[in-house]
């Protein structure tokens, strides 16, 4: 393969300098607007370098303590989702690959309910990650072997084995909700929803390392992605055994999906969206695809929940409402588009 160093450094860059500009811009707009020079200030001031000035209190009320970590949040899960769906179509080579379609979000959902309903989530504050996580593995495992046949996954039956998967797990989900307080009931609807309006620094450091070791394990696996959309038979010639290489990226990506539900609630179409008009851009290459998709990915959902929050100020639309509003259309567009290949369906 030809060195892609140039490409890659220019690319990564230019998504970096545009996520700079977007989550300065979500720090900034809002409800309540907080001017540039007050931000700054404020953020100057924590780090000891000097004063707040012009800045109130309640502007850095909201600065530290809402606004920050719910962008930095958006743009952790953004990205995680990203990346995931990038891995999802490479390795099952299936253009329509994403959490929320083949069933894992609901999966990793159904557990944080299970978790919630119990009190668990109340009493253990790690028991939510643990469960998401462990959700979500079991749902990518159980769709994947059902789709799988002597070792191929055929498109038409892994995206049919995904949609019935998830919605048994969202059956399922809701029973629980059925059956919980008009207390619980709210909080898991509004959770299952998927948003970011009861963030803080706590959730943010729980999404943050799995989310980035997860996502760093996945760009060492960027060659043999690779290798894996020529074929088994061309990537076993160059010595990429495909197997341990699916199982180990689904593992990566289970724990990045799994950290993402467990402090977001379920947000689908974000990994759909994105690496499909990154590929269109960059190419198909992952030594690029995979950074590229994740930092516009962190993009795009920091994107979507400024839209969120600001639509119908003060009224707060939920982030899934809005994902699913763009991303619905691209999906129907996809399967259209791709509907020969996936067995007429």
């Amino acid at each position: 393969m030809t060195t892609i160093r140039p490409k890659l450094f220019i690319s990564v860059s230019i998504c970096f300098a545009l996520l700079a500009i977007v989550l300065v811009l979500c720090v900034v707009k809002g409800t309540s607007h907080i001017p540039l020079q007050s931000v700054l200030g404020i953020l100057y001031a924590k780090a000891g370098l000097g004063t707040a000035h012009g800045a109130s209190g309640a502007d850095e009320i909201i600065l530290l303590d809402v606004r920050l970590p719910r962008v930095l949040l958006a743009s952790i899960v953004g990205g995680g989702l990203a990346i995931v769906g990038c891995v999802m179509q490479a390795i099952f080579k299936n253009p329509m690959a994403e959490p929320g379609v083949l069933g894992w979000s609901s999966g990793g959902g159904l557990a944080a309910v299970i978790i919630i309903y119990t009190g668990l989530a109340q009493e253990y504050f790690f028991s939510l990650p643990a469960a998401a996580f462990l959700g979500t593995l079991l749902s990518a495992f159980i769709v994947y072997r059902i789709a799988s046949q002597n070792g191929y996954t055929p498109s038409s039956t892994l995206l049919l084995s995904g949609i019935a998967v998830g919605a048994f797990f969202t059956a399922l989900t809701t029973l629980v909700l059925t059956m919980a307080n008009v207390w619980s009931m709210r909080e898991m609807l509004f959770w299952i929803m998927g948003g970011f309006d009861s963030s803080s620094w706590a959730h943010v450091m729980i999404a943050f390392p799995p989310v980035i070791i997860g996502s760093a394990g996945i760009m060492l696996y960027a060659r043999d992605l690779n290798a894996v959309l020529l074929g088994e038979e061309s990537a076993k010639t160059v010595g990429v055994d495909v197997g341990k290489t699916k199982t180990r990226l689904i593992v990566l990506s289970s724990l990045v999906v799994g950290a993402c539900v467990s402090v977001s609630g379920v947000i689908g179409f974000v990994g759909l969206i994105v690496p499909h008009i990154m590929r269109l851009i960059v190419g198909a290459d992952h030594r690029v695809l995979l950074p590229v998709s994740f930092l516009t990915g962190a993009s795009f959902l920091a994107i979507a929940d400024l839209v969120a929050r600001t639509a119908l100020s003060p009224e707060e639309i939920r982030l899934g409402i809005i994902t699913s509003l763009v991303g619905v259309p691209f999906f129907l567009y996809l399967l259209r588009k791709n509907r020969g290949r996936l067995g007429g369906i």
